[in-house]
This record gives structure tokens, C-alpha cells and sequence, in this order.
């Protein structure tokens, strides 16, 4: 919990399934918060935040606007930036291309710009590196070589590799595997690659912060009993040994998509550090394992190596949540330069 005392800066990550904040110190929370269906309260829970940190200055980057809530995505923006505005006194918003703003001129400037937060303010730290960021949904790779290279829209991204629409909970396992061991799965949001991940120990049930497909509960029987039903199958149709199995297989091939996309950046922009965070790390360090033996078979020099910083190991459970972190010190530096009179 954060004292409200320290909390003169606060970041605020608003996006389609959670709500991250933190101060300029580290210390936040994610609130599991389904845009797409509870949208009319977005403004009920930031007065919440608000009263449990009371910040001075709060900055705020968005992602949620891409949620079905919205007609599209200028209206999600439009929205969501009320509500900041209306539940904190003084606010900045982020736009694509890393001003802060205290208020929405054109929507589209702040669409998706969390990954910006956390590249402003790992580019005062380190020079030329690969950002990858892979959160509950989605997972970010930010070349930065002299200057951010990152396409500004998440369609131009998704056509660069810069954005690809996996997560280490909410994936649907539907999605990642059409057909496994020659049989055909079943197209249906029966289990998660969470479920996958409680059974090769990646997560525990508290890490499990997201909704089960079937509203049950999140131990390891109740995973076992979705990712059965991707087969069609009880449990003890097709025994427990090749379910987890097939929970490892789910993690190999969520790897093998991570390490090749990294090396491919690496390889294209002349890189040789990778930066990550987010709540499912543990996948960007076992990428880079691969990534790693895949430049030894090529036969490349140890100067061609890549180096792996692991923002955890840095910051602790705070890069679960980092571009709201980021953004707490941003607006702080922000207020910073300003005038004495403009400070306050």
C-alpha cells in the first residue's frame, strides 16, 4: 500500500484488462479492471486510487481504448482522459510521440503510448537496447538505436513485429493452437495460457490475477479440467500426464515465437542488449536462453551475443507494471524543470 505522504507523483497505466499505478518510487498496485465491461465506473475506481495515494501530480498513459466499450478508438480516448481529468486535480498525458500534455488535443497522439513511458526513461540509463515487454495480453518489442525506431500506431507495429498480440494470461489457447498431436482442438475459449502456466509452475494461483474462462476457480484440478476440454475431454479421458504435456508445449512454442521475433530485431538494427519486464518474464528469460544457443549454432563471436537485463532483478515486482512507474518519474522530471511558481 502506498502511504499517502510519499506519493507526490503517481503513474497511471489505464488498459482494456487492468489499471497499473505506481509512484516515483516503485511502490503501486494492478487492479484487475475489464474495460469492456465495466467502463462507467473507470471514473469511480481512479477517485479510489486517488483517495488511497493522494497524488500532486499524476501522469497517465492509455491502451484501453482499443476495448469494444468504445465506437472507436478517438471516443475510448476521449473518454478515458475525462475521467482522469475529472478524478485528479492536476494530470499529464503521454502522447505517441513522448510529450506530456495536460490536456487531449488529437486522441489518436495517445493511443497505445505506455510502451513510450518506459523507453523515456530507460533511454537516461542505457544507450541502444531491445524493450520487451510481455504483459497479460500483449507483448511489446521497442528497438532503440540512437533514437526510439518503434513504429507510432499499434497496426503499423503489428506489421513490424513491434506489437504481437500474445500475453502470459489471457491468451486463449485456442488461438495459439488450432491442432496439436494431428487432432484438431476445439475453436472455443475453453482455457488460457494461464491455465497452461499453473501447471508448469510458472505462476502461482495469486499470479492468476485475470478471469477463468468457466468463472471456476484457479488450482491446479480446475486447469487441468479447461485444458482437457480444449480436446474435448475429461481428465480422466486423456490422463494428467498429457495435459501437462501439452501445458509445456504451450510454453515452447510461446518461447520459440519470443526468441525468434527478438533475434530477428536484434539481427535487423544491429542490437545486443534486451531489456524486459512484465508479468510474464519468466518467458523473455527462457527466449533469451534460445536466442542465445541460436546465435552459438550460427557461429557468431561472443561480441555478437546478446546481454539480457532483467528489469525484476532491478526493480523488483515494480516491472509488472513499469511504464506506470516510468511515467511517475516522467511527470516528477516534468515538475522538476518548471518554474518554482509552476511547481506548485
Amino acid at each position: 500500500m502506498i502511504n499517502k505522504e510519499q506519493s507526490r507523483f503517481l503513474g497511471i497505466d489505464i488498459g482494456g484488462v487492468n489499471l497499473k499505478y505506481s509512484d516515483e518510487n516503485g511502490r503501486g498496485k494492478i487492479i484487475y479492471f475489464p474495460m469492456w465491461k465495466n467502463f462507467r465506473q473507470l471514473k469511480d475506481r481512479l477517485e479510489e486510487i486517488r483517495e488511497k495515494t493522494n497524488p500532486e501530480v499524476v501522469g497517465v498513459v492509455i491502451t484501453a481504448e482499443l476495448s469494444d466499450a468504445f465506437e472507436n478508438k478517438a471516443e475510448g480516448i476521449n473518454f478515458i482522459s475525462k475521467a482522469a481529468i475529472d478524478a485528479f486535480e492536476r494530470v499529464y498525458f503521454l502522447s505517441i510521440d513522448g510529450e506530456l500534455s495536460n490536456s487531449i488535443d488529437d486522441p489518436l497522439r495517445y493511443s497505445a503510448s505506455n510502451w513510450v513511458a518506459s523507453v523515456l526513461f530507460l533511454r537516461e540509463r542505457y544507450d541502444n537496447f531491445l524493450f520487451v515487454d510481455i504483459g497479460s495480453t500483449t507483448l511489446d518489442l521497442i528497438p532503440v538505436k540512437n533514437k526510439v525506431l518503434a513504429a507510432k500506431t499499434d497496426f503499423e507495429r503489428m506489421k513490424r513485429e513491434e506489437l504481437i498480440y500474445i500475453g502470459a494470461l489471457r491468451t486463449p489457447v485456442c488461438c495459439l493452437f488450432p491442432e496439436y498431436r494431428k487432432l484438431h482442438l476445439a475453436a472455443e475459449l475453453f482455457a488460457i495460457v494461464a491455465d497452461a502456466f499453473i501447471l508448469t509452475r510458472d505462476i502461482s494461483q495469486n499470479e492468476y490475477t485475470v478471469e477463468t474462462p468457466d468463472g471456476r476457480g484457479r488450482s491446479r484440478e480446475e486447469c487441468l479440467s479447461r485444458l482437457a476440454r480444449m480436446f474435448c475431454a475429461d481428465v480422466d479421458e486423456i490422463g494428467e500426464s498429457f495435459i501437462i504435456e501439452f501445458a509445456h508445449e504451450i510454453k515452447r512454442k510461446m518461447v520459440k515465437m519470443i526468441s525468434e521475433t527478438i533475434d530477428r530485431h536484434l539481427s535487423d538494427y544491429n542490437l545486443k542488449t534486451v531489456i524486459g519486464c512484465g508479468v510474464g518474464e519468466f518467458l523473455i528469460e527462457e527466449a533469451m536462453k534460445e536466442v542465445k544457443g541460436m546465435r552459438g549454432m550460427k557461429g557468431m563471436q561472443t561480441e555478437h551475443q546478446a546481454e539480457y537485463i532483467s528489469l525484476r532483478r532491478i526493480y523488483g515486482k515494480v516491472s509488472d507494471l513499469f511504464p506506470s512507474f516510468a511515467m511517475a518519474n516522467l511527470v516528477a522530471n516534468l515538475v522538476a524543470g518548471l518554474p518554482k511558481e509552476d511547481q506548485e
